[in-house]
């Protein structure tokens, strides 16, 4: 990894300025710039070391991490999909299945993500010599140091889902080191990964326990994420010997799955909001929400293109004219009627999560007919729903959604079903509280007209099945359907079943040929992992080992 090592060598500890995280724009402006530390001279107090954190987490705001890649991450699948059939675009060709071991995105995203692990290393590594005079400097300190081992395991959560086993290096960088780097068992990886979380589930506060919330991690968030990182372990991944494998003992990440997650919910301290479309308005409306909404990515963008800008509201929005009074909505990813039809008659989220019309340059809104639905889009960030004239033309600071509670519903659902084979009490309660929500009823208010009871679901398939449409109802478009579909190794057949609804579609000429090209490219044994990046296998001459098939 002597590519990604070059950076952190050279930068012994970058404080980036903490705008973006954490602080408000007139603090923004009145702050000294940070720049380069001697790594000798700082980590003197716990406001030292709070730089140092916010320089982690810097990390996650590139638009190599959240603030694109991951977009295109989520396609193609059976909801989403890339403008275009071409390939030698950079994002058609990551989102057809039409990848390459130089491909620069993976290159960057790669490096990123451990750029951050390097940072929290150097943190780790430092942390002995913050001065801790008082009793809130060591409180301030404890959460600190949580924060940055839940950033160290979100990049490894990434990283070993998207290139399974992955180098696991837990000490900061230096111009001595051994750069023949191998790669480490992903059960070790994800060890580390639940390990970083747990601590951090242990020294976070509650959101609603600090005195003002900035959108800082807290416990509630850590717990939602540890329980997602054991949902995955659980699941199926492509490994060397090219074949999809889960654990033998999976069951026993899925017990850990209904665990925590059962003490979250049983905390009482997360709720739904009352209505599905809000959520969404208060991410671009820049209004935070965690008892929903528990954990967001930040973007900033004061002017202009930055580092730090994203294309959340751009390139996963309707379409929208750029002479509108809103900016550009690119519309880059795209989705048609066949994930709109996966919503029942009476749910309201679909009018949320799906854009079925276009903005022209007079900011009318145009209902886009059933019969050009390659044309709809996600509709959950809209630049119409913005307040305030458009900063920039086309980029953005609309925050990236990591986590919902109506997921870590779901997640127990999953969980419980698995480990017990159907569902139990709390089990149907998570699954009706998503349910009144989505046809506008009170979440926590039983409803006898839509509620389910047990006896909805005569098997753990039944609620299997359930949970492949429910989770692509709710969660649509925010990271998670193609990642679903790998950890219950569905990948290959949701795409082959979905080829055969198109190619009908295109047939009766209900869509266009040129609409959605993951079939023609997608290999299975494949392209459930990415590729390691070509640079980094030479520079480690051959010790990192490719992905099956690249």
């Amino acid at each position: 990894m002597k590519t990604l090592y070059k950076r952190l060598i050279a930068i012994p500890m970058v404080v980036f300025c903490s705008m973006l995280l954490f602080t408000s724009c007139e603090d923004f402006l009145a702050e000294k710039p940070y720049d380069f530390y001697d790594e000798q001279d700082f980590y003197k107090d716990v406001s030292e070391l709070e730089l140092a954190v916010n320089g982690a987490y810097e990390v996650l705001s590139q638009k190599m991490t959240y603030g694109h890649f991951m977009l295109v991450n989520d396609c193609d699948t059976d909801l989403s999909h890339i403008k275009g059939s071409g390939t030698g675009h950079t994002a058609r060709d990551l989102g057809h299945y039409n990848i390459y071991t130089s491909h620069n995105w993976l290159e960057e995203a790669w490096g990123y993500y451990y750029t951050g692990i390097d940072r929290v290393n150097r943190i780790m590594a430092n942390k002995e010599r913050v001065d801790l005079p008082d009793e809130a400097s060591q409180v301030t300190f404890k959460r600190l140091i949580a924060e940055a081992r839940l950033l160290r395991g979100i990049c490894y959560f990434d990283l070993v889902r998207m290139w399974g086993d992955v180098p696991l290096k837990l000490t900061a960088s230096d111009k001595t080191e051994n750069f023949a780097v191998t790669r480490t068992n992903r059960e070790e990886v994800y060890q580390q990964i639940v390990d970083d979380m747990e601590a951090a589930v242990t020294d976070l506060p509650w959101y609603n326990e600090v005195s003002s919330y900035e959108g800082r991690p807290t416990k509630g968030a850590a717990m939602g994420l540890l329980a997602r990182a054991y949902l995955f372990r659980a699941g199926y991944s492509l490994h060397q010997n090219g074949e999809m494998e889960r654990p033998d003992n999976y069951l026993e990440y899925y017990k850990k799955v209904k665990e925590i997650c059962a003490e979250l919910i049983n905390s009482h301290r997360h709720s739904l909001n009352v209505s599905y479309e809000k959520v969404f308005k208060n991410v671009c409306e820049s209004v935070m929400e965690p008892s929903e909404v528990m954990y967001e990515v930040q973007f900033y963008n004061p002017s202009g293109e930055n580092d730090h800008s994203s294309k959340i509201g751009s390139y996963n929005s309707p379409e929208i004219n750029r002479n509108s009074s809103y900016g550009l909505g690119n519309s880059f990813i795209k989705t048609t009627h066949f994930a709109y039809d996966f919503y029942e008659a009476g749910d309201i989220r679909r009018e949320t999560a799906i854009a079925t019309f276009k903005i022209d340059a007079n900011d009318k809104v145009i209902e886009i007919p059933r019969n050009e639905s390659y044309t709809w889009a996600p509709g959950k960030w809209r630049r119409n729903w913005i307040p305030g004239p458009p900063k920039d033309l086309e980029n953005m600071d609309i925050n990236f959604i990591l986590l919902r509670y109506s997921d870590v519903l779901l997640m127990y659902a999953e969980a419980v079903n698995e480990v017990d084979g159907q569902l139990d009490q709390l089990g149907i309660d998570c699954l009706n509280q998503v349910r009144r929500r989505a046809y506008g009823y009170a979440p926590n208010t039983a409803n006898s007209e839509i509620d389910f009871t047990i006896a909805d679901f005569p098997d753990q398939k039944s609620v299997r099945d359930y949970l492949f449409v429910e989770r692509a109802r709710e969660l649509c478009f925010e990271g998670f359907r193609r990642y679903d579909l790998i950890r219950w190794n569905k990948l290959a057949d949701t795409l082959d079943d979905f080829a055969t609804k198109f190619n009908a579609a295109v047939a009766d000429g209900t869509l266009k040929s040129y609409v959605w090209a993951a079939g023609k490219y997608f290999e299975a044994g494949k392209h459930e992992l990415y590729p390691i990046p070509a640079y980094e296998i030479r520079e480690t001459k051959g010790s990192l080992v490719q992905n099956p098939k690249y």
